[in-house]
């Protein structure tokens, strides 16, 4: 695999070639967007394509031959560092370690290359740590900060950094990725494309989940019905009330099914709905609202998942939100 092989991100990866022809390589770089979206798998081939030593003059990119190519695939390069959370956090020790490996010249390569994941993810006090590696970087090294939120990162550590911004990918490049990379069906590939809002990883991290979540049930037996009985309120709220990040895509579905409601009642047009596959359910449901309503719900739904989001209390924040579901 090489640039060449990175699914979108053109212009991220025409920055990095050219930087490369030039020769004006930067010693640190903040890769910026969502989770699963190529980050980390970019900057491998960036790795790769600085190392790789039978690279093209013409393409400045890896030749997927070689030793270096072969080994930085392999994770075996002793010149490329991948550091991961252990656990939730980027950890002080972690940071320190990579310092040290870093204070020596490449054993192999031209460069020694680390990528530090989920650097908006930092225990208390690294950014201190980290920050001195930034502003003294030893020689032949360059270091791939990889993060989803800006803001979490200390501005000293932003203004030391270039800023590659990753955006999400078109829904329709995702879904034929995944029915040509992972053999699915067309309806289940637009799905999980939609779902992870252009994200590759996350739309393979949500697969198998979202074969367990109901949901035609969720829009026949929850959305659908205006008037919702106290008890089927409890038991909903009881039933979506297990894992937090369960719950919180649980509730992602349930907004895109709102959503697609809404397309329904106002466009009348089933190709433009995430779940196509429930058009004949839908047709027969968005007759009995009117558009107020399933904005409100929406508006519910929204508040109730950023509370979620939060660190709120599950069952009392789903009481409260099926609370508000009453009809008007």
């Amino acid at each position: 695999m090489s640039f060449k092989d990175v699914l979108g991100h053109a212009k991220p990866i025409e920055f990095l070639k050219r930087a490369i022809k030039e020769e004006k390589v930067s010693h640190s770089y903040l890769f910026l967007g969502n989770e699963g979206i190529g980050k980390k798998w970019t900057a491998l081939q960036f790795a790769k394509a600085l190392n790789c030593l039978e690279a093209s003059a013409e393409q400045w990119d890896a030749c997927d031959r070689c030793i270096s190519c072969r080994k930085i695939d392999h994770h075996l390069h002793p010149d490329v560092l991948l550091i991961e959370p252990e656990g939730q956090t980027l950890k002080v020790a972690q940071v320190r370690q990579m310092q040290r490996d870093l204070a020596y010249r490449p054993y192999e390569g031209r460069r020694r290359f680390c990528i530090l994941a989920a650097a908006d993810r930092m225990a208390p006090n690294m950014s201190n740590t980290l920050l001195k590696t930034l502003e003294e970087p030893p020689l032949h090294t360059v270091i791939v900060l990889l993060a989803n939120n800006p803001r979490l990162l200390l501005p000293t550590i932003l203004s030391r950094c270039q800023p590659i911004r990753f955006y999400p990918l078109p829904i329709p490049l995702v879904s034929n990725w995944l029915v040509e990379r992972e053999g699915l069906n067309g309806e289940e590939a637009h799905l999980l494309a939609a779902l992870s809002e252009g994200s590759p990883g996350k739309a393979l991290e949500i697969r198998e989940q979202m074969r367990q979540i109901p949901r035609e049930e969720l829009l026949i037996d929850l959305i659908g019905l205006k008037t919702i009985p106290f008890e089927k309120k409890e038991s909903w709220a009881e039933c979506l009330s297990s894992n937090r990040d369960t719950v919180v895509l649980i509730l992602e579905v349930t907004k895109t099914l709102l959503r697609d409601l809404v397309m329904m009642k106002t466009l009348k047009d089933g190709a433009k709905l995430i779940h196509s596959d429930l058009r004949h359910q839908m047709e027969a449901i968005a007759p009995k609202w009117n558009l107020p309503s399933l904005l409100n719900r929406m508006e519910a739904l929204h508040q109730t998942l950023l509370a979620i989001r939060g660190n709120a209390n599950i069952m009392l924040s789903l009481e409260a939100m099926m609370l508000s579901w009453a009809e008007g």
